[in-house]
Formats: structure tokens, C-alpha cells, sequence
């Protein structure tokens, strides 16, 4: 047991890495193509990935949706696969890598905020409520602190949709918790990235995504499988066999590694500049998730579906 413990801890550390180079590559593909073509293009394998490992997992006996489970897997494919995913191809082309991925470490208190507003979920302490005020005051030395130092309008533009795409994140994590009452995370997740593939393709299409001059482009090929194959299919595979071994709130907690890490690479592949207002504000996000997260929790909510896609 400890050494499958060991192993969890391990595999999560490689995932939050995978994850945080999610932002980098993110970067690098909204050079290359419009975000249609570069969400359709990244959801295709993800959804053909996770519908033969259900399909290899699932018992014979086949499972017939209901109209409620359809209209779940559309929820959670539009707020967590679309609507997520295009802000953050869109605000993550405005801002820095690094800028982005700070502002990703929000991602837990927009959870819990949406799971008061739609469940009244509440935390086990009011204290704990402390750590959302610390997160946000992290988010404002982020966006506005080093914006009065150093204004530059796209980047605070592009930072303010990042924040806007945590936010659907957190939507789709409570609608999440609804849908696994009658579905396994796995056939959430799946379902949602088929219906979020769909609509990315309406878009693409409209972009005419096979005329798109960064198709033929290997740095284009190579990110968006890393983000697809590695982000999306392999880290959340991943994170939820954790969540499995070792529960959702201690697996939740490795998510603080996703900015650190993520800052690191901006910086050494991008050379994305590290100014002293990103580095108070990651530390402040952090602090306050770890506050959020302090007392652990009986049972199992949103957790398991908050997995970047990023």
C-alpha cells in the first residue's frame, strides 16, 4: 500500500508538470492557428483516446444515456471543454504563459464558489473562507498591481479572460458533481469532450481549418498532440486513478505545483520575464488554496473532474 501511495504521489507530480508545459505549448499554438481549429484539432484524439479506454473498461452490459446524462455530458462539454478552452486560447494569446498560469491557481476557489452558488456546498470552516480573500488579493497583484507598474492592455485583457476561463472551469466541476450521480468520472469526462469536440468544430469549419497556413507547421503538430495526447488524455487519466488511491483532497493539493512549474517553463522556453508582483501573487493563490483545502473533505465532489484540460 505505501508504495502504491509513493508511486500515486510520483505520477501526480509528472502530471501537474505535463499540465503546466500545457501552458507553454497553449502559447506556442496561438501563434500558428485561430482557437477553433486549434481546440477541434486538440479534442479530436483526446475523444477518440477516452472513447476506447471506456469502452475497454466498461462492463459488457451496455449503458443506455438518458435524456438527463445527454443533456449532462452538453453541459459539461460546453463549460469545461468549449467555453474553458477557447477563453484560454484566446486570453493566453493576449497575456504571457507565466501570467496565465498564476492566474490558473484560482481554479480550486472558482470550484468552491460555484459549488455554494449551485449546491450550497460550504466549506467544513468558516476561516476557510480566508483563503478565497487571499487567492483573489494573489489575482490583483497579478492584474492590476503589475498593470499600474508596467500597463500594457493586452496583457491585462488576456489575464482578465484566463480568469473568466477558471471560472467556467469551476461551472463545469459543480455541473460535474451532478452528472457523476448517475455517470463514472470517466464517462463524464468522455462524454464532455465528444460534445466539446463538436463544437469546436463548428467553429473550425468556419475558420476553414484545412486551410490554415499553420497546419503544416511541426511546432503547431507537435503542441497540440502534446496538449491533446498528454494534457488532456494522459493527465487526466492519470489524476483520476489518483483520486482513486488516495481521495480528492490530497490528489487536489499537487494542483498547487501547476504554477510553479508552469512559471519555470514559461520562463526557460519562452523567456517569459518573472516580475516580483507574479511571484507575491502565486505565493498569495497558493496560500489560499491551501487554506480552502485544509480540513479534509467526507466526500467526494467536484474534485474529480477538476482536471486541467489545459
Amino acid at each position: 500500500m505505501p508504495s502504491q501511495i509513493h508511486a500515486s504521489y510520483f505520477l501526480l507530480v509528472i502530471t501537474m508538470l505535463i499540465w503546466a508545459g500545457g501552458w507553454v505549448s497553449g502559447k506556442l499554438v496561438t501563434t500558428t492557428v485561430p482557437p477553433f481549429t486549434a481546440g477541434f484539432v486538440q479534442y479530436v484524439p483526446a475523444s477518440i483516446l477516452l472513447s476506447m479506454l471506456l469502452l475497454l473498461t466498461r462492463s459488457k452490459q451496455p449503458h443506455r444515456y438518458g435524456r438527463a446524462e445527454l443533456k449532462g455530458f452538453v453541459l459539461l462539454g460546453l463549460t469545461g471543454f468549449f467555453g474553458y478552452s477557447i477563453l484560454f486560447f484566446v486570453g493566453v494569446k493576449l497575456t504571457t504563459a507565466a501570467q496565465g498560469v498564476i492566474i490558473s491557481g484560482i481554479s480550486p476557489a472558482a470550484v468552491a464558489i460555484f459549488a455554494y452558488v449551485l449546491d450550497k456546498e460550504v466549506l467544513d470552516s468558516r476561516w476557510q473562507y480566508l483563503g478565497l480573500m487571499v487567492s483573489f488579493v494573489g489575482i490583483i497583484f497579478v492584474i492590476g498591481i503589475q498593470a499600474l507598474l508596467d500597463f500594457q492592455p493586452s496583457y491585462v485583457i488576456g489575464n482578465l479572460i484566463v480568469l473568466a476561463s477558471m471560472f467556467s472551469w469551476g461551472l463545469y466541476s459543480a455541473i460535474g458533481k451532478r452528472v457523476m450521480q448517475t455517470v463514472s468520472p470517466l464517462e463524464a469526462i468522455t462524454g464532455a469532450a465528444i460534445t466539446g469536440t463538436i463544437m469546436f468544430a463548428v467553429g473550425a469549419v468556419a475558420e476553414q481549418f484545412w486551410t490554415q497556413p499553420g497546419m503544416q507547421s511541426p511546432v503547431f503538430w507537435f503542441n497540440i498532440l502534446y496538449l491533446g495526447i498528454l494534457g488532456s488524455f494522459v493527465g487526466d487519466t492519470l489524476y483520476l486513478q489518483a483520486v482513486k488511491r488516495i481521495g480528492p483532497t490530497r490528489t487536489g493539493v499537487f494542483l498547487n505545483l501547476v504554477p510553479i512549474f508552469g512559471v519555470v517553463l514559461s520562463a526557460l522556453i519562452l523567456n517569459d520575464p518573472i516580475y516580483w508582483t507574479f511571484v507575491v501573487g502565486m505565493v498569495l493563490i497558493i496560500a489560499g488554496i491551501l487554506v480552502i483545502n485544509h480540513s479534509p473533505r467526507s466526500t467526494v465532489t467536484a474534485s474529480e473532474l477538476s482536471v486541467a484540460v489545459e
